[in-house]
């Protein structure tokens, strides 16, 4: 069977190149520490529901919002603040002190075993492009020379599985979707998604999941080593200038 050729690899970030929800949950629990050692008077009051309210409010005020997290955080502890008699200054403040302290340990992540190696191995022959819905900073977990490109909701306005994130990365590197592999872990966002937008896929499954959409995934890894070698067996790898 011919192999087809690929000028571009496009990947998902939280629970594809790293195990996330741990790191997330860690975060958060920094954030409120940190908010609540400075506010104490707030733990009295302070629940999810509390922050669900405060989230549902938001977004319906600004539905941009669900696109970008970092200002999405922030405005949540803002709106807190304000509610309970902070003053405009402060609460600005702290806000952004309080993100400042969820991105810290938002970073801190561990890379699956062998995902580093196979970075810089796929980005020797051909382009990589992140596509995120969250806002991981590749930069400050030290990835980020690996990829020509980094896409967010954000940047576009948009959360997987809509097209924005696939159609920008064909922007970005001038190519065709056919020319396209999408790697991710979830079967809507990222493999529904790129599918749409006529991508080729591979699942990463390294939780071993059973897959149970109708349209079978044909391409399947539990591990970087074997993306690797999924990859190579299955496609030609061509490094294109952009």
């Amino acid at each position: 069977m011919p192999r087809n050729k690929l000028k571009l690899i496009t990947l998902d970030l939280d629970d594809t190149l790293w195990p996330n929800t741990k790191v997330v949950v860690a975060a958060e629990n920094a954030m409120w520490k940190f908010i609540l050692g400075k506010f104490p008077d707030l733990k009295d009051s302070f629940s999810d529901s509390v922050i669900s309210d405060i989230r549902t409010s938001l977004v319906k005020k600004d539905e941009s919002l669900k696109f970008d997290l970092t200002r999405f955080r922030k405005q949540i502890i803002k709106e807190l603040l304000l509610d309970h008699g902070a003053d405009e200054s402060s609460a600005t403040y702290y806000s952004n002190e309080g993100f400042n302290e969820f991105f810290k340990a938002r970073n801190k992540v561990q890379l699956y075993r062998d995902a580093k190696i196979i970075l810089e191995r796929l980005s020797r022959k051909v382009n990589l492009i992140s596509l995120s819905n969250g806002n991981a900073d590749l930069n400050i977990i030290g990835i980020s020379n690996f990829f020509i490109d980094q896409i967010s909701s954000k940047d576009v306005q948009s959360n997987k599985p809509s097209s924005g994130h696939f159609i920008k990365a064909l922007q970005v590197a001038k190519c065709e979707p056919q020319e396209v592999l999408h790697i991710g872990d979830c079967p809507l966002n990222d493999i529904g998604g790129a599918r749409n937008c006529n991508f080729n896929t591979l699942w990463f499954n390294c939780e071993k999941r059973k897959w149970e959409e109708i349209v079978p995934c044909e391409l399947q890894a539990k591990s970087w080593k074997e993306v690797y070698q999924v990859v190579n067996k299955n496609f030609i790898l061509e490094k294109k200038d952009v």
